[in-house]
């Protein structure tokens, strides 16, 4: 089929912008991409409405069939509705159904590697890379002259070039979205809803990126490392001054508690792991205390 004169120079003019992107410094620019999350719901939500069409008639083809004879009846087909008018197994199941019901089905839930990209499976793994607002990268938003300064800071872009976000710690997320937000009350406060006073003061005072994913991770890192050494120190000077055994035995298990309940808050942890962490915070607490005695 061939492309329109118009459309080839639509291509020709996005070329340039498409290749600034595709050679750009900044790992932002060079390896953020929409993800069009709600443009995938909307089709998962399609298809599932054309799926539950299918399967609604498929049911009722096999309430009407003669083979419904399981004593136990799991799924409760003797108390399902039954529509009028619709068919039995014989009109309902044919060829044309069962084909058309692969193909929804390989397009919203695939079972088989030819079609890991379809459907949900597409929608968890891009759910699953990790996100940056487009407010973050100047070089993209400049050229969303459609769009607020609110709906810029409201669209996501993925990472392509990171790790999916699996072991992301709650500590880590939570400072990624005050970073943002700090990004544009910063901006709609220095009146920059202007986009060309945006893109010029953006290039001026370095703000033209902000790799929030990075400075996140850093400052979950540094929280947490103070807070272990906070853990460590002040339950070993406090110990020292006491010489009760009723009241080490009370510090040591207060602070027990306390560092496995934060511990489990601020990170992705499993129970096996927060036993263990814990198993060894109460470790050396407890060597302290034979020591001092």
């Amino acid at each position: 089929m061939e492309i329109p004169v118009n459309v080839k120079r639509t291509f020709s003019d996005q070329f340039c912008t498409h290749w600034q992107n595709s050679t750009a410094d900044d790992n932002l620019t060079l390896h953020g991409f929409r993800r069009f999350k709600t443009a995938h719901l909307i089709n998962l939500r399609f298809l599932e409405n054309e799926i539950a069409e299918l399967d609604r008639r498929i049911y009722q083809a096999g309430i009407r069939s003669e083979s419904n004879q399981w004593p136990r009846d799991r799924l409760g087909l003797r108390h399902a509705t039954k529509d009028r008018g619709a068919p039995g197994p014989d009109e309902a199941i044919d060829e044309k159904l069962i084909v058309r019901l692969r193909e929804l089905l390989a397009q919203y839930a695939p079972t088989d590697a030819e079609f890991e990209d379809a459907g949900l499976a597409a929608f968890n793994s891009i759910m699953a890379m990790e996100t940056y607002s487009l407010l973050d990268d100047n070089s993209q938003s400049s050229l969303r002259n459609n769009l607020s300064l609110e709906e810029i800071y409201k669209t996501r872009l993925v990472r392509v070039d990171l790790p999916p976000r699996s072991r992301q710690d709650p500590l880590q997320r939570r400072f990624h979205r005050y970073l943002r937000a700090f990004r544009y009350w910063r901006l709609s406060n220095d009146g920059r809803n202007d986009r060309e006073k945006q893109s010029t003061a953006s290039q001026g005072d370095g703000l033209s990126h902000q790799n929030t994913v990075f400075m996140a991770e850093a400052l979950s890192r540094f929280c947490m490392a103070i807070m272990t050494v906070l853990f460590l120190v002040v339950p070993l000077i406090v110990l020292s001054y006491q010489e009760g055994k009723r009241a080490q035995l009370t510090i040591i298990s207060s602070c027990l508690v306390l560092f496995s309940s934060l511990v489990s808050v601020l990170l992705k942890v499993s129970n096996l792991e927060m036993m263990m962490v814990s198993a060894a915070y109460g470790a050396i607490l407890s060597v302290f205390l034979s020591n001092t005695a």
